[in-house]
């Protein structure tokens, strides 16, 4: 079932990401995860992310070093020869930074996982254990995440693509532009004498602090990814039981695919932990296809139509959801009270409350917060 969903096959350096998140699971995933409590999870994952970004950027402010020392020494040398040395040293750096930081965003992916409880990335015994190591690799190679279409919905339906090219491209070039910026106003402010040379290693200090960003944004969308699992199979296995699926009337049974489908809409993305929710509630309905579960004004006519208790259910749903890729829209923001109505401010401020618990590291205060009942709130 899962399978004809996730047709995407991975790329080149998403396979070797997964290869390496097997080879360190058949080292090291017989283990017990590290942390019990939220503290122990909080203070672990703390410590892992500050290792790897105090590696990046030291292997960022080395690499940018030797740049910057090969345009030191060959300032005296032809105009060619210099520029090829520079060209040449900085090739060779930026290739050995590449690969040391792969290898940084794996292991810190990688043990982030194990202190969440997930040990055993190499086993595809279930749905979520057979693509972690894929969401964990793209997480941790900062690779996209292929738009799927499931069960007819369109995650980037309310989505400029002109202003997601005009995003990417502005990623691209922050690091440059950065560079480029620090240098220029350096020269200006210096004097012309010896100290006006700190110009040219300006770019030491920020390209190891740009890797250091990047290694605590990989470190962050880990961590919301392995705690969007967790939620999801705690939310099947215990919120959507064969015993509340059976008090839902037909309606409020779709009305459930309808909440997530409408959430992955208003999130203008397809993140993983809604492509888990929405496949595992699918299967706990026994639903393999179908349209129109991405149609706003169906929803909120099934809100309407459904008993308050059955209601309420659906509202809890699609606030956990909308939580599930850890921030809020200003398009959920403006919409979402079309659905919780008079019960806005508390749903509102649970969503909040479920965002900040992920991005603090606090699984079981937000396992807390996914409890789906038949009451407001």
């Amino acid at each position: 079932m899962y399978e004809r969903w996730l047709d995407s096959q991975p790329g080149l350096f998403e396979r070797w990401g997964i290869r390496y998140f097997h080879r360190l699971s058949r080292r090291f995933g017989h283990l017990d995860p590290v942390a019990t409590t939220d503290e122990q999870m909080v203070r672990a994952v703390r410590g892992v992310t500050i290792t790897g970004a105090t590696i990046a950027f030291l292997i960022g402010a080395l690499s940018a070093g030797g740049s910057v020392l090969a345009e030191i020494l060959t300032l005296e040398r032809p105009l060619i020869e210099h520029y090829a040395w520079i060209g040449g040293v900085t090739l060779v750096l930026t290739a050995i930074e590449f690969a040391v930081l792969f290898v940084v965003s794996i292991h810190t992916v990688f043990r982030i996982a194990r202190i969440t409880g997930h040990q055993r990335l190499s086993q595809a015994t279930s749905f979520q254990e057979g693509i972690i190591p894929n969401l964990l690799a793209r997480a941790a190679l900062e690779i996209p995440d292929p738009v799927q279409r499931i069960l007819g919905i369109d995650p980037l339906a309310k989505v400029s693509k002109k202003k997601m090219m005009a995003v990417g491209l502005i990623y691209k070039l922050k690091v440059v532009m950065s560079n480029v910026l620090a240098k220029l106003i350096l020269k200006r402010v210096l004097a012309k004498s010896g100290v006006r040379m700190l110009a040219y290693w300006v770019s030491v200090p920020i390209t190891g602090l740009w890797n250091a960003i990047v290694t605590f944004r990989v470190a962050r969308e880990a961590r919301l990814r392995l705690f969007g699992n967790l939620l999801a199979e705690h939310i099947v296995r215990h919120q959507l039981t064969d015993e509340q699926m059976a008090a839902l009337s037909p309606a409020a049974r779709i009305g459930c695919l309808r909440a997530v489908g409408n959430a992955v809409v208003l999130t203008q993305n397809y993140h993983p932990n809604m492509l888990m929710l929405l496949v595992r509630i699918a299967d706990s309905l026994q639903i393999n296809d179908g349209e129109g579960f991405d149609d706003w004004d169906a929803f909120l006519h099934c809100l309407d139509s459904v008993k308050e208790g059955e209601r309420c259910f659906l509202l809890d749903l699609l606030a956990v959801a909308t939580a599930f890729d850890g921030k809020l829209s200003g398009l959920e923001k403006s919409m979402l009270p079309l659905a919780f109505k008079e019960h806005t401010s508390l749903y509102m401020e649970r969503i909040k409350k479920l965002i900040e618990f992920m991005h603090a590291g606090r699984l079981h205060a937000a396992i807390e917060l996914c409890d789906l009942n038949f009451e407001a709130g």
